[in-house]
C-alpha cells in the first residue's frame, strides 16, 4: 500500500519505517508467495499491475477491517476515539466546517479529525471502500450500501449588480464550476438569453467578487450572507415565494458502519452548528 501510494520504494520504504533493500526484500518476497507481479518498475516510474491494483484493494479492504477491533472495543465502553475520517463539499465546507472543527475537538477530545475536501460522486465512492466514515454532500445521491441521513435546507439567494428582477438573464451569468446545485439554480432563476454570457468560476467568494467588478447576476447559498458587507448585502435579491430555490444537504454513512457512539458524535455537534430553523424535521 506504501509502495502504491508514494510510487517511490524510498519514500514508501521511510513511511514503513525500514530501509529501502528491506522493502523491495519484502515485495519481492510477498511476490513470489502469491506468485504474481503487483508492481512494474522501471528506473524512473513504478505501477501497480492488473493483478496488483485487486491485492492493494483487498489489502486496503483488511487493515480497515483490523482497525475496526479497536473500534468495536472503543463503541462497547461508550465512548468516541480513534480516527474520524470525514469528507465534506467544497461549497458546503466554509460554512459548517469551522465551527464543527471547534465544537468537536473540544467535545471529543479522544477522536482524531481526519477531514477533506470531496465532491459527493467521490464521497460514495471512498465511503464504499472504506477509506472515509462519513459524508456531507447535496442529498439525493444515495445509492446501494449507502445509507443517507437528512441534514438541513438551504435557499439559495440571488447576488445580482441589476436593480430590476425582470432584467436578469439580460447580462453576464456567473454560475459555480463544480456546484450542481447552484448551476441548477442559476439556469431555473436566469432564463436563457442569446446575449447573456456563462463563466464558471471556482468559490463563492469569485463568484461575488465578479459580479462586484463585472456586474451580472449569480446565486450563492443562504449561510454565505452573513460573509457580506452592507454595501454588498443590498445586491440580494428578495424573491417571491413561487421563485425561491433551495439546496439540501444530507450525511451519507455506509449502511453497515457500526460506530453508533462516533455516528452520535457526528450528528450531536453537527445539530449544534446548522441554523435551527434550516435543520430538518426527521433529523
Amino acid at each position: 500500500m506504501a509502495v502504491n501510494k508514494y510510487r517511490n520504494f524510498a519514500k514508501a520504504a521511510d513511511a514503513c519505517s525500514v530501509t529501502q533493500p528491506t522493502l523491495s526484500a519484502m515485495l519481492q518476497k510477498l511476490e513470489n508467495e502469491l506468485d504474481v507481479r503487483l508492481f512494474d518498475r522501471t528506473s524512473k516510474n513504478v505501477a501497480p499491475t492488473t493483478a496488483g491494483i485487486k491485492v492493494i484493494q483487498l489489502a486496503e479492504k483488511t487493515l480497515a477491517s483490523a482497525a475496526r477491533i479497536h473500534n468495536v472495543v472503543d463503541e462497547r465502553k461508550g465512548s468516541a476515539s480513534g480516527e474520524l475520517r470525514l469528507s465534506i463539499g467544497p461549497t458546503i465546507a466554509p460554512y459548517i466546517l469551522p465551527d464543527f472543527i471547534s465544537k468537536y475537538t473540544r467535545q471529543y477530545p479522544n477522536v482524531q479529525l481526519l477531514i477533506k475536501d470531496m465532491k459527493v460522486s467521490s464521497v460514495l465512492n471512498a465511503l464504499l471502500d472504506g477509506s472515509i466514515d462519513a459524508g456531507i454532500g447535496i442529498a439525493g445521491n444515495s445509492r446501494k450500501g449507502i445509507k443517507e441521513i437528512p441534514l438541513y435546507t438551504e435557499s439559495i439567494e440571488v447576488y445580482t449588480s441589476i436593480k430590476h428582477p425582470e432584467d436578469v438573464g439580460n447580462r453576464f451569468r456567473w454560475v459555480m464550476k463544480e456546484a450542481l446545485s447552484l448551476r441548477e439554480n442559476a439556469f431555473t432563476y436566469m432564463p436563457d438569453d442569446s446575449k447573456s454570457h456563462i463563466y464558471e468560476a471556482t468559490t463563492v467568494e469569485q463568484l461575488i467578487r465578479l459580479v462586484d467588478l463585472e456586474g451580472g447576476t449569480t446565486m450563492i447559498p443562504h449561510m454565505h450572507l452573513r460573509y457580506l458587507t452592507p454595501e454588498q448585502r443590498r445586491n440580494v435579491v428578495t424573491l417571491r415565494p413561487e421563485q425561491v430555490s433551495q439546496r439540501k444537504i444530507s450525511l451519507y454513512v455506509r449502511t453497515n458502519y457500526d460506530r453508533e457512539f462516533m455516528l452520535a458524535s457526528i450528528t450531536g455537534v453537527l445539530k449544534q452548528v446548522i441554523p435551527a430553523s434550516m435543520i430538518d424535521e426527521n433529523f
